[in-house]
């Protein structure tokens, strides 16, 4: 029994020591993402601030769309995306090298892209374009994705090409 309660105790040693150390790593990771991104505001974008939930969105072009895209509205989009030490990760095809080949389609609301992306589109009409920042907790996270780190930062260029404005059908009687 001597024997079995040293094993247990020493599992849950080995347990909490690892635990702490992966915390520890994560929150080190946090925080030189949060560093990396202070210093790029303060050069790129000084004077624009955070939406509530961390996405900086610059509008470069307001769009002359007749309404602001809303949840339900299927849209197409051009973009690149980059991390923010200036990786090219994704784009729509031939969108960096100034084409418009393939726009990505997605209907807004149903998480289908990364949160960021999603929240910045309703702030958007058609023809609007804009750069914008999403910090890791509305991009992929502490876990990343798609070969992306996770605790990175992603900057996007977006530039809404079309809306298709969810029409909610009409009952019949």
């Amino acid at each position: 029994m001597k024997r079995f309660l040293a094993v247990l105790t020493l599992a849950f040693t080995v347990v909490a020591f690892f635990s702490c150390k992966k915390s520890n790593n994560l929150e080190e990771l946090r925080k030189n993402e949060l560093k990396k991104l202070d210093e790029f505001i303060s050069i790129q974008y000084p004077d624009s601030l955070p939406k509530s939930s961390g996405l900086y969105y610059i509008e470069e072009l307001k769009g002359s769309g007749d309404s602001l895209i809303r949840p339900g509205d299927r849209v197409q989009i051009f973009y690149a995306t980059w991390t923010i030490d200036s990786v090219l990760i994704d784009e729509s095809s031939g969108f960096t090298a100034g084409h418009r080949y393939e726009p990505l389609e997605y209907t807004v609301g149903t998480s289908s892209v990364v949160q960021g992306l999603e929240e910045a589109t309703t702030y958007m009409r058609e023809g609007g374009k804009a750069h914008l920042v999403l910090p890791s907790e509305i991009a992929y996270g502490q876990n990343g994705s798609n070969g992306v780190p996770g605790f990175t930062t992603l900057l996007m260029q977006v530039e809404v090409y079309k809306v298709y404005p969810f029409i909610i059908p009409e009952e019949s009687e």
